[in-house]
């Protein structure tokens, strides 16, 4: 049974709790939200730091295979310089340039003159059965990049395509102008075909490809609008790295990414992330045990600790609403102070502890009595006051019978250890308006009418305005 020492926490106000629990949930989503953004923005820095160790790989190989397109460029040039000079080069004059520009570009694969757009010398010799005769204007290969080549009045490069062998090659075509009498008139072309795979390889793709997935799109120079001319045909993540690589007449674009993927953790597992939950799921306790625990000490404030029924500042509070609203209204309500019979003898027979088992009994009994709209509360060491906010009952004989149960409920025995104790009640009744218009009044009403019903005068039930 409980004792004085022991607390009893009190039922919390329902429409408080819903406040507390909407003010934990907005702390909750408050701080997911944070959670979410800093774990976001985590994830996003991690990635951007591993697509920049990419991105400077990839741009350190842009860089060797433009340098060595571009090379190999300089040297067409120097073919059509001479040829600009000259407008024609024997097949021995033709041969040796050949034979010094190969020395310089272990690329190249061949080399070409076509003087009216249709090929007639073809350096090394062997290679002169695949291309001699053939018009760049008619050719499906060729026209498209000839065609542009003379639109940009610069090399432009076509491929890669494959040979005769099935071997990848690239060919930088290179439109000739020469002056006759002042005049420029379009001489020709000259062709260069230069090994895709070898000039690749050369600037550095399989130890890129050690650590990346490598494709390259652009062929005939389109950029990202030509089809595939490197990589292994898988779909690219959407966050791998893209740059352009400039080749002569237009561009490639190269994309990459790790070949394990960026490996990147979702936000909520990312550090920034991690440490935004624990503290979002500490505040959000901590808030929920402050809040309610600031509403519990409010409410253990009005409550009496041994029988958990409102205590006597709780029940002034309410009667003092209850006269302002009856003022205004003119609603009657009733008061009952309700004083315990024979309890000072079991405090001295059993003890002080038996006493509080009996004070926490009747106070259960008389909160499982009352209704909704009611308030009893414990306003002393044995004496309780119940303000009753009913009309339909305010009659005398209705109030008789409901106070009558009330001193049978309490009547009834209550077990002790192996004991059983009886206490009664004396019940004074005091009526607003009737018998007083403030609280003062009321209670000094109720409380002079419960002394004349202990004193053993109607049943235990006496009534304000009944004389004494």
């Amino acid at each position: 049974m409980p004792s004085e020492s022991r607390r009893h926490l009190p039922t919390l106000p329902p429409d408080r709790l819903r406040l507390i629990y909407v003010v934990t949930f907005a702390v909750a989503l408050l701080g997911g939200l944070l959670s979410w953004q800093a774990g976001t923005l985590s994830r996003q820095r991690g990635l951007a730091e591993k697509q920049a160790l990419v991105q400077a790989r990839l741009s350190d190989f842009r860089g060797h295979v433009e340098t060595r397109i571009y090379t190999s460029l300089a040297q067409l040039r120097g073919l059509s310089a001479n040829l600009v000079l000259r407008e024609q080069l024997s097949p021995e004059e033709f041969t040796r340039i050949g034979e010094e520009l190969r020395m310089g570009d272990p690329y190249l694969l061949s080399l070409a003159m076509a003087p009216g757009f249709r090929v007639d010398q073809v350096f090394p010799m062997r290679m002169s059965g695949r291309l001699v005769g053939t018009d760049m204007m008619q050719s499906l290969q060729y026209k498209p990049a000839m065609l542009s080549a003379i639109q940009l009045d610069n090399a432009v490069l076509a491929g890669p395509n494959d040979d005769v062998d099935g071997r990848p090659v690239l060919t930088c075509v290179l439109p000739v102008w020469v002056s006759r009498e002042g005049v420029p008139r379009l001489w020709g072309a000259t062709l260069l075909t230069l090994d895709f795979n070898a000039l690749l390889e050369d600037a550095g793709l399989k130890a890129l490809e050690n650590e990346l997935r490598v494709e390259i799109r652009g062929r005939d120079a389109m950029g990202p609008a030509g089809a595939r001319v490197y990589g292994d045909g898988t779909d690219m993540s959407f966050h791998s790295v893209r740059m352009p690589a400039f080749v002569p007449g237009g561009s490639w674009l190269i994309s990459g990414m790790p070949r394990e993927g960026w490996q990147v953790p979702p936000w909520w597992r990312t550090q920034a992330g991690m440490i935004g939950l624990v503290l979002t799921a500490f505040s959000t306790f901590a808030v929920f045990s402050i809040l309610r625990d600031r509403l519990r000490i409010r409410a253990m404030a009005g409550v009496d600790p041994l029988t958990s029924l409102p205590n006597r500042r709780v029940a002034m509070s309410r009667l003092q609403q209850l006269v302002v609203r009856g003022r205004r209204t003119q609603r009657a309500f009733a008061v009952f102070s309700i004083d315990l019979d024979d309890f000072k003898p079991i405090n001295d027979a059993h003890g002080h502890a038996a006493g509080d088992a009996v004070l926490a009994a009747i106070g259960q009994r008389l909160r499982q009595s009352i209704r909704g709209n009611d308030l009893i509360a414990r306003v002393g060491g044995d004496e309780f006051l119940l303000l009753l906010d009913d009309p339909s009952i305010v009659g005398e004989e209705r109030l008789r019978a409901y106070a009558q149960r009330l001193r049978k409920v309490l009547l009834d025995p209550i077990r002790v250890g192996e004991q059983e104790l009886r206490v009664g009640a004396s019940i004074g009744v005091a009526l607003f308006p009737r018998d007083g218009h403030d609280a003062v009044a009321l209670l000094r009403e109720a409380d002079d009418a419960m002394y004349r019903a202990k004193r053993g005068q109607h049943e235990g039930v006496h009534f304000a305005h009944a004389a004494g």
